[in-house]
């Protein structure tokens, strides 16, 4: 297994605002034409409307458990926690090898060695003799379990994603009632119409500069969660089935990339 930081989510964020506010910047003519994105008239009311009631609206339509599960879900944005798939195969021809050997108590002495979870059931599964059936009926259980556990991170990035610019809406709404109502006092006029753009346009920055991107990447990884747990569960019930180790390695060389399978060829020849 893989850990670390994920490069292109540790730098893609501030990348993104930072290009926005490059740009920004190129055409101001002094620091108060930058200021007026960060600190000026109506840019506090702007915040309040966009991103407090993103936020409000989000905690509304997702349950206490859901929303406590955001850190998390950031922690796995910004980190770099993938098993490898060469490890994998390599571990389940073993298996089969030892299976084929000593039969499935074999197992026993192996699972403790395996780091990721869904696939230590698996083995845990067969090791206490279970029928394939029931073997089949516990992975795809759990994976159900795991799929909808995964997907509630993107359904709560997509929400906001979505909340965003309605509520940036919403600001411009109130901005331009505030300059139409105001329009005989010069004075107010301005801090208004500051309103109306600078909720839109955060409005969209927001959906489309940080909450789209996570959720972008939250899909990514899963694809790629979802190709391992479809191995170890390929894999899995080649064992409980007693297959011979060239069939379990035939079997689950289809889920790797071409140079993927070059490793795996080496390291098994060695």
């Amino acid at each position: 297994m893989r850990r670390g930081g994920d490069i292109t989510s540790v730098l893609g964020l501030p990348l993104i605002i930072g290009a926005v506010f490059l740009g920004i910047s190129i055409e101001a003519h002094s620091i108060n034409d930058l200021l007026i994105f960060f600190w000026g008239k109506g840019v506090w009311a702007a915040w309040f409307i966009v991103a407090g009631g993103t936020i409000a609206a989000t905690f509304t339509a997702f349950t206490a458990d859901q929303i406590s599960e955001v850190f998390k879900i950031l922690r796995s944005f910004l980190t770099r926690k993938k098993y490898s798939n060469v490890d994998i195969i390599q571990q389940f021809v073993d298996y089969a090898r030892r299976v084929r050997r000593e039969g499935v108590k074999a197992l026993e002495v192996a699972i403790d060695e395996v780091e990721h979870p869904y696939m230590r059931r698996g083995l845990r599964a067969v090791a206490d003799g279970l029928d394939p059936e029931s073997v089949e009926r516990i992975l795809d259980a759990e994976l159900q379990v795991i799929v909808e556990r995964h997907t509630i991170g993107q359904k709560i990035f997509d929400f906001a994603a979505m909340c965003a610019p309605s509520f940036g809406l919403i600001g411009a709404v109130s901005g331009l009632i505030r300059t139409l109502v105001n329009l005989e006092d010069p004075s107010k006029v301005g801090p208004g119409v500051a309103l109306a753009f600078v909720a839109t346009f955060y409005g969209i920055l927001l959906a489309y500069g940080i909450f789209t991107p996570i959720k972008g990447k939250l899909e990514a990884k899963h694809s790629e969660e979802m190709i391992t747990m479809m191995l170890i569960r390929e894999g899995v019930m080649a064992l409980s089935r007693g297959e011979p180790h060239i069939v379990v390695e035939e079997k689950l060389l289809g889920y790797i990339t071409g140079k993927e399978r070059g490793a795996l060829e080496r390291r098994l020849e060695a």
